[in-house]
């Protein structure tokens, strides 16, 4: 963890270290781009990454994002220059809710998401299969929106099979480390 000029770090998952990943983000005051899975306190480790990261610009969530994610970029990285959510469940709400509030946002990628909308109740969630025209056109200001919803994508079926939290130990090898954005990529 005493790697100070740090610039980006890729952790394709994390059980149990988030208290540590906390403290050790003090001593990575270069950091860039973070690659990680989705956690339960994103408001701790999102102030953790504003208070220390000045340079902070790309994050790539892998795993359920949900609103109060959303909320704490919001709140403490809305200079948030790149963020990638592809094959995670995210709700259209969120995804407003991003587009609305993200106002640095300059690339969103939610290529292969699967997107729920939320209805009143007592109707049941659905998926979303095409993005309506709210949503395009408040994306309409991203200087890259990256998106795949096709039925016959193989990338959207395994996240609609897995429910949106990716299984990625079943499928090739490195497949975890394929983003539509490229520096995100490995």
């Amino acid at each position: 963890m005493r790697c100070p000029r740090l610039r980006r770090l890729v952790l394709p998952a994390w059980n149990r270290v988030e208290t540590v990943m906390i403290k050790a983000i003090d001593l990575w005051k270069d950091l860039e781009s973070l690659t990680m899975p989705s956690i339960v306190n994103s408001p701790r480790l999102v102030q953790a990454i504003a208070t220390n990261c000045r340079n902070f610009r790309e994050l790539k969530i892998m795993g359920p994002f949900d609103i109060y994610f959303a909320s704490s970029l919001a709140t403490y990285l809305p200079t948030l220059k790149v963020l990638s959510l592809r094959c995670s469940k995210l709700y259209k709400d969120t995804l407003i809710f991003i587009l609305d509030n993200l106002r640095c946002l300059d690339v969103l990628n939610i290529s292969h998401c699967l997107l729920i909308q939320i209805p009143p109740p007592p109707a049941p969630g659905r998926i979303v299969r095409r993005l309506d025209k709210t949503i395009l056109e408040k994306a309409s200001r991203l200087r890259k929106f990256l998106t795949c919803m096709r039925d016959t994508c193989i990338m959207c079926q395994r996240t609609r099979n897995d429910e949106g939290l990716m299984r990625w130990y079943k499928y090739e090898k490195g497949l975890w480390k394929e983003d539509e954005v490229r520096s995100l990529a490995l």
